[in-house]
């Protein structure tokens, strides 16, 4: 495998990975709610937990996604 271009590309690589890495943690029970090891009063509070670290997963990879796509779309403007 060679090396990354570009520092954009580079950011893009990552924060895909740390895309990835957040939904793997959350899916191992290590970040979230019921980390702590007290599990959520209900499957409502146990999804209102979700939802900032699956949006945080979400917006990495959309960055990433933004950073590695971005050179591509030069020149569409006109």
């Amino acid at each position: 495998m060679t090396a990354p271009a570009s520092p954009r590309r580079l950011a893009g690589l990552l924060c895909l990975v740390l895309g990835f890495a957040l939904v793997v943690l959350l899916g191992l029970g290590l970040i979230g709610p019921g980390s702590d090891g007290a599990p959520p009063a209900s499957l409502g509070a146990a999804f209102a937990g979700l939802v900032p670290f699956l949006l945080a997963a979400l917006g990495a990879f959309v960055i990433g996604l933004v950073l590695l796509r971005g050179g591509a779309s030069r020149g569409r403007d006109k």
